[in-house]
């Protein structure tokens, strides 16, 4: 399967089909309130509200109270640069256009441990909401046991989250369990996130990973297309970016996250993730369970360019692609893992399932491997794997091999597998029938088949075996095409 859409280098200005979409650089520079096609904003400096950086006096209560005013449909508030008293949630489900500015950058602090969030606009349902901009300002939930989210926003045409941070762990559990849920309900909607969340959340052992809270949610009613860039997300055990589940498009680029467990990064249907750094070295301590990149629920995602690095090991994957995902393609992906750690698995069944392609992979494996004994499974038909460099250097007496190939029609070409303790590099499993396997390089190690394989008209052919062993058994059109293989 060849695809114009992604096979350039993608620069977030244009959708799957090659349109524009998105002026980023436009949105990122300081989107005007004109430019956000509202007639007439209402600009207030929240000192006209009587609220002064310093006080006591609740900033959250004088916005709330002055934008449900009839007479108010737009209203941009500035904030002079300080710490402002928020402990009153802002809510309003109608509008044209709703922003909160700080000049250069504000504060607001919540004290409340009742809050369950600072902002929360629009509805799940569209035509309601226009316009949502925030900018400059830090949500501070530093105080125990406040665990307030900053923006739920539900608009049509235009979001706006730049530079925004959640400061302080979220320590317990107050609905509605989201840091950050950025949502575009139109398909024609557009809009651009970045944000910083490096304090997490509390970790409960007793709890599973999914009953905490998460931090940057895009899933449900999105519909139209997202930017999230140069974001920095940690230590939330539940997800640090979920997008999934929704019908709109999500770009993510430029994009940090470390230490979140469930999926560090989990894409969905129409999502596009480009040059991200995901890091893990505390699940052991902590007890939680991650995968760094997972795909479920997609016809179509793509992962470019992203660098995984593992310290500490995790029952899940490194790299999940999940049955429900169809086309998926990963690309140029980089993972460093000292752990004892699966290193990926593609599972699915059927040969109408959708093709996975994962070309230009370098992984280096140094974990001792006690437990997780193979390096990863393909466990679904149509993969194609492609210029991988792949070198296992186990630690101690740990047995490491490498992937398993269990699923037919796997196309393995141009890759080298380095076994530096002679292991085996790859190896064939029961349903490892009509394979192609063709220009790879052992270059130490072995090739190993099991025995209940039969490799059902597979081809290899074109292969070099430096201090390696070839396959074993009876096998048949080793080097021609073999029936039915197209």
């Amino acid at each position: 399967m060849e695809s114009t859409a992604v096979a350039r280098e993608f620069d977030g200005d244009v959708d799957f089909n090659g349109n524009d979409i998105l002026d980023v650089g436009t949105i990122r520079g300081g989107t005007t309130i004109e430019e956000a096609s509202i007639d007439s904003w209402n600009v207030v400096d929240v000192g006209e509200l009587g609220v002064e950086p310093g006080s006591d006096t609740d900033l959250g209560a004088a916005i709330d109270q002055h934008f449900d005013r009839d007479d108010i449909e737009s209203t941009m508030y500035y904030l002079s640069e300080g710490t402002y008293t928020w402990n009153t949630p802002v809510t309003s489900r109608s509008f044209e256009g709703f922003g909160i500015v700080g000049k250069p950058q504000a504060r607001v602090r919540c004290t409340n441990v009742d809050m369950p969030y600072f902002i929360s606009l629009g509805t799940e349902s569209s035509n309601n909401a226009d316009i949502f901009i925030a900018r400059n300002v830090t949500f501070d939930i530093n105080k125990e046991n406040v665990a307030a989210s900053a923006i739920l926003a539900s608009v049509d045409e235009y979001l706006e989250i730049d530079n925004c941070e959640l400061d302080g762990q979220i320590d317990r559990i107050v609905p509605p369990f989201y840091s950050f849920v950025p949502t575009l309900l139109s398909e024609s909607g557009t809009g651009y996130v970045s944000l910083t969340m490096t304090d997490g959340s509390f970790f409960d052992p007793g709890l599973n990973e999914q009953s905490h809270p998460m931090g940057l949610a895009i899933e449900g009613t999105h519909k139209g297309y997202l930017i999230v860039e140069n974001t920095d997300i940690e230590g939330f055990v539940n997800n640090g970016i979920y997008s999934a589940g929704h019908n709109g498009k999500v770009a993510i680029r430029n994009t940090s996250i470390k230490n979140c467990g469930a999926g560090m990064l989990r894409l969905g249907d129409g999502d596009y993730a480009y040059k991200c750094a995901l890091v893990n070295d505390d699940a052991e301590d902590r007890g939680y369970s991650y995968a760094a990149l997972w795909v479920t629920n997609a016809e179509h995602a793509v992962a470019d360019s992203i660098k995984i690095v593992s310290r500490q090991s995790t029952p899940s994957e490194l790299v999940r692609v999940n049955s429900d995902a169809d086309h998926c393609e990963l690309t140029n992906i980089d993972i460093r893992s000292e752990a004892n750690q699966y290193i990926f698995e593609f599972t699915g069944s059927g040969q109408d399932t959708g093709q996975v392609v994962a070309s230009n992979w370098t992984i280096t494996d140094t974990g001792s491997a006690q437990s997780n004994a193979q390096l990863g499974r393909i466990a679904r038909p149509n993969v194609i794997l492609e210029n991988w460099d792949l070198t296992i250097d186990p630690a101690g007496d740990g047995k490491r091999h490498g992937p398993i190939v269990d699923a037919p029609w796997v196309d393995i070409k141009n890759c080298t597998f380095t076994h530096t303790d002679g292991g085996f590099g790859l190896l064939l499993d029961d349903d490892a029938d009509y394979l192609r396997l063709k220009d790879c390089d052992f270059q130490r190690g072995q090739l190993f088949q099991y025995s209940r394989a039969t490799t059902e008209n597979a081809i290899v052919a074109d292969n070099r075996f430096m201090d390696g062993t070839t396959l074993a058994g009876e096998q048949v059109n080793w080097t021609t095409r073999g029936p039915g293989y197209e």
